[in-house]
């Protein structure tokens, strides 16, 4: 018996490459690929919106059509930049770099990255999180949002709003002193009653 799997078809490998695709989309975190002439190759949608938070602000961004929009934040490139003139051939740096806005609770992780065939040039890897400072949590919400929440009930706001303020399922959880479980069952109800497809979109309304 054979440990080793047989080799992907073309069509089996864009299959896979498709469904990889819609994972990634649906990880909390920003996922930027950048090529060696810092061009994206692929990036989810909340690694486009922190992208917009960055370029533009919290306020412009949420307008925005950030996939349709997207733009290489300049402190980006810059240091994507400098990382590619730095480099030595046949050497990667062995921590990332990592570039921060507190203010704004952006932060990227970027790392070079190779193919492991010599004839395919480096890449750049970046993970980007955005989460909005806690201090922040009291700002009003707008007419807007309020109209939201009210879809929802009493339960189901107290997520939301941790949502909107950034925090993670086990963190709403352990605020609300209640399973994580439970709060991906009342995520799933807010979604559905929001008509939204994910918590990157929800904090995006509920911060207009």
């Amino acid at each position: 018996m054979s440990r080793h799997p047989a080799p992907l078809t073309a069509e089996e490998a864009a299959q896979r490459l498709t469904h990889y695709e819609i994972m990634l989309e649906e990880v909390p975190v920003g996922l930027l690929l950048l090529d060696w002439d810092l061009k994206p190759l692929w990036f989810n949608f909340e690694a486009a919106r922190a992208c917009a938070v960055w370029n533009y602000g919290e306020r412009k961004a949420a307008a925005l059509r950030v996939r349709n929009e997207f733009e290489l934040p300049p402190i980006l490139a810059s240091t994507c930049q400098t990382m590619h003139d730095a480099h030595v051939p046949h050497e990667l740096p062995a921590h990332p770099e990592v570039v921060s806005d507190h203010t704004r609770g952006l932060h990227a992780r970027i790392k070079l990255h190779a193919t492991g065939r010599p004839d395919q040039p480096l890449a750049f890897h970046i993970q980007l999180d955005y989460r909005r400072p806690r201090g922040d949590r009291h700002r009003p919400l707008s007419p807007g949002a309020v109209a939201l929440l009210a879809r929802l009930t009493e339960r189901e706001r107290e997520v939301a709003m941790r949502v909107r303020e950034g925090l993670r399922t086990n963190e709403i959880a352990t605020e609300l002193r209640r399973s994580p479980l439970t709060i991906k069952t009342q995520l799933a109800s807010i979604f559905t009653k929001l008509s939204v497809r994910g918590r990157t979109r929800v904090a995006a309304l509920l911060n207009r």
